[in-house]
């Protein structure tokens, strides 16, 4: 199976249609997250308050093949780490947001790079055309540095916008590396006050909602910069 991007044509266009079907793609499974996820949680927790709801679900689970006894002791260690486990949902789509952007920022450099090769451009250094070459590896801070170089336009984000969606990114590696504790190197990088090392660093909706809405600013302005500027490049061979 393969996902399509959308169909574009470049009749009568002033903008090269690649960058726009990378960001509008992403922009739908941005927002694709966010509902299935908010949906599924609220499914769930109303299915679960029915009468008989939670031994429903374990009856199901055990006929599909969960050992006798397992729910009674995974029911104690999610009580026992409930602070952890009820913030799931958000953290889940903390990840995926994070996911869907450097998908994003991979097809944007590859796509950045074919059309240097083919526009007028001034060169870029050794140190920053390796860096464009792993973009969707590097911090977040360092993505948007690289991307401005290369297309040679400032993307519009204030450094406000830009510090909060570093946070994001900090927040998802606190997430996959280190069980949501902070570290010191979040504590290094990070504007937030009142938190130490060992401290969980919960996620809420204010935030998964702020932190989508920068993520669709930043798709909008760098795919627009992009297109615009690599407007007589070719179109893009992509599988």
């Amino acid at each position: 199976m393969r996902i399509r991007l959308p169909a574009a044509s470049r009749k009568n266009s002033q903008a090269h249609p690649f960058p726009f079907q990378i960001a509008m793609q992403t922009q739908e499974f941005l927002q694709g997250m966010i509902f299935h996820a908010s949906f599924g949680d609220i499914a769930a927790g109303e299915f679960a308050r029915q009468p008989d709801g939670v031994n429903q679900v374990e009856r199901i689970m055990l006929a599909q093949g969960l050992d006798a006894g397992v729910p009674d002791e995974a029911w104690t260690i999610i009580r026992k780490y409930q602070c952890v486990f009820e913030g799931f949902v958000f953290q889940s789509v903390l990840i995926g947001l994070n996911s869907h952007w450097d998908w994003y920022i991979r097809k944007l450099s590859e796509f950045i790079r074919f059309a240097r090769s083919s526009v007028s451009c001034s060169s870029l250094s050794n140190s920053d055309e390796k860096r464009l070459l792993r973009a969707d590896r590097l911090p977040l801070g360092e993505q948007f540095e690289v991307l401005q170089l290369a297309i040679g336009v400032a993307l519009l984000l204030s450094e406000a916008e830009r510090q909060e969606l570093r946070e994001m990114s900090l927040v998802r590696n606190l997430g996959l590396h280190n069980r949501w504790e902070i570290d010191a190197q979040y504590l290094k990088e990070t504007t937030r006050n009142g938190v130490e090392i060992g401290d969980l660093r919960l996620v809420d909706m204010a935030e998964l909602r702020s932190w989508h809405s920068l993520l669709i600013k930043a798709l909008s302005s760098s795919a627009l910069e992009c297109a615009k500027r690599f407007n007589a490049a070719p179109d893009f061979p992509c599988p």
